[in-house]
């Protein structure tokens, strides 16, 4: 058992050190080799491969991610919300919505990046927020994603983002009413 244990840790090594490689052709390879022998280990290193990547490289890249089944890439998507880069994370935010995965736990991290994002973050935020299903367990996320739209129409501002994230603060609101 411990054998194998190292040969998979080989394998994704040797995956990640691809991601990684100036050929794209070793790039492609190694995102074909993630679909079948890959795990969550390998997220940061495909986005840091999409962000440098060609056409071809991010098209396939973004097929994996959008295709992504074991909740264990969940955490790794969420991490990358974070990313300085909005290609990034709107790859994240549509790799969440697109695997089915429950943000409930992360609702506070989405929302603050749809209000420090662009339309199109918010846009994929409120798809993520519209398909979550209760039950919400976790009543701390939930107020600080409510403090943080509380914070933001806080102070006069016009953005072309402002009706979804309108749209986003009712439907917390109404997640926030269910656990009471």
């Amino acid at each position: 058992m411990a054998e194998k244990a190292t040969k998979k840790s080989q394998v994704i090594a040797q995956i990640i050190l691809d991601l990684n490689s100036d050929k794209e052709d070793t790039v492609l390879k190694a995102i074909i080799k993630t679909r079948s022998k890959g795990s969550s280990q390998v997220i940061p290193n495909l986005f840091d491969a999409y962000l440098k990547g060609s056409a071809k490289v991010k098209h396939e890249i973004t097929l994996l991610v959008n295709e992504l089944k074991s909740t264990d890439t969940l955490e790794p998507l969420v991490d990358q919300l974070e990313s300085e880069h909005e290609e990034l994370r709107i790859l994240a935010m549509g790799a969440i919505w697109n695997s089915g995965f429950d943000a409930g736990d992360y609702v506070d991290v989405v929302v603050q990046t749809a209000i420090n994002g662009s339309f199109m973050e918010a846009f994929e935020a409120l798809t993520i927020i519209e398909n979550m299903e209760p039950p919400f367990e976790d009543e701390e996320v939930i107020l600080n994603a409510q403090f943080m739209l509380k914070e933001y129409f806080s102070e006069p501002r016009e953005s072309e983002k402002d009706n979804l994230l309108r749209t986003i603060t009712s439907i917390v609101s109404t997640i926030n009413g269910q656990l009471q």
